[in-house]
């Protein structure tokens, strides 16, 4: 084999036909005709000897040295963008980049906190932050188009490290002044004979909400469905309405006693977990590796979760 051909354009074809499943879509995000991109692709496969994609009826999937050959592509991509920064940076004329993706939750305060603080106390970096559904945020990961992952995970992903995990249970959220709200815990059954506020149907708590009521056999209607953790709680306290959140998410409003979260026994035992992930097998520039850890040490639970 011609390592140089590891270092053509016919890498990048390949890598946008990865992350697309096909030769056209890879085409039109490249700007060329499909045939070039084919031509690029069976020029790879020719000089590797081995066939890179199964071509199946959903798409172009990566055969076993694909998957090799995209996750080498991936860290290269990024080792090149982190150098041409640092060289960047030593001219002055660029400030180092970290780019975040996350689920919603993380957005509104946490994150947003933490790249304050990682900016006052350790370096002036700069951020780019994308919002996506918890498979979304993983797939920006692995495809190399975010630096560093914040999301929930069921359980591994492939080409991913998980830099940091915790478990992440499940609490109803109600307000202080909710008939329920004294009790040390409810049952999910208990939580039906009031209004919920469910998040959005891409999220792992609503998951995990369908998973339990299909089991169960029991119904499970909603008065109001949104994908932004703000209007779900606002519509919980102003009404007698449960919602779902991790304790996280709402720690500063149980903090003022104007929330409380709920233990319910049904979704103790789930291994949702939160993440920290990055692509798998890459070195992490110190910068990077630095607000990891930064995040690690905001995200381990304190040692009473839930107040009341």
């Amino acid at each position: 084999m011609n390592a140089r051909i590891l270092q053509e354009a016919a890498v990048r074809y390949f890598l946008e036909v990865v992350n697309t499943g096909s030769i056209a879509d890879a085409a039109h995000r490249l700007n060329v005709v499909p045939s070039a991109v084919s031509r690029q692709i069976t020029r790879l496969e020719g000089e590797l000897g081995m066939p890179l994609f199964v071509r199946q009826s959903r798409g172009m999937v990566p055969s076993k040295a694909g998957e090799m050959l995209a996750a080498y592509a991936r860290r290269s991509q990024l080792d090149a963008e982190q150098i041409s920064l640092e060289i960047d940076a030593l001219r002055g004329e660029a400030a180092r980049r970290i780019r975040i993706a996350c689920t919603e939750g993380f957005a509104a305060a946490f994150l947003p906190r933490a790249m304050a603080d990682f900016r006052r106390t350790v370096a002036p970096a700069s951020f780019e932050v994308v919002v996506d559904t918890a498979a979304g945020v993983t797939q920006r990961v692995r495809e190399a188009g975010a630096d560093v992952g914040l999301t929930f995970s069921f359980g591994p992903a492939k080409d991913i490290h998980v830099a940091f995990s915790a478990p992440s249970p499940m609490f109803a959220i109600v307000a202080a002044s909710h008939p329920l709200a004294s009790s040390p815990q409810v049952s999910f059954r208990e939580l039906l004979a009031y209004p919920l506020a469910l998040p959005g149907a891409h999220s792992t708590l609503h998951t995990l909400i369908d998973i339990y009521c299909s089991r169960e056999g029991v119904a499970c209607k909603s008065v109001l469905s949104s994908a932004t953790l703000e209007t779900l709680l606002g519509f919980t306290l102003a009404s007698d309405a449960v919602t779902f959140s991790g304790e996280l998410f709402v720690r500063p409003r149980l903090a003022t006693g104007e929330l409380v979260a709920l233990p319910v026994p049904e979704f103790a035992t789930s291994e949702r977990a939160i993440e920290i992930q990055t692509l798998a097998r890459r070195e992490l520039p110190p910068l990077l590796q630095s607000f990891v850890e930064r995040l690690s040490d905001e995200l381990t639970p304190p040692a009473s979760v839930v107040q009341k």
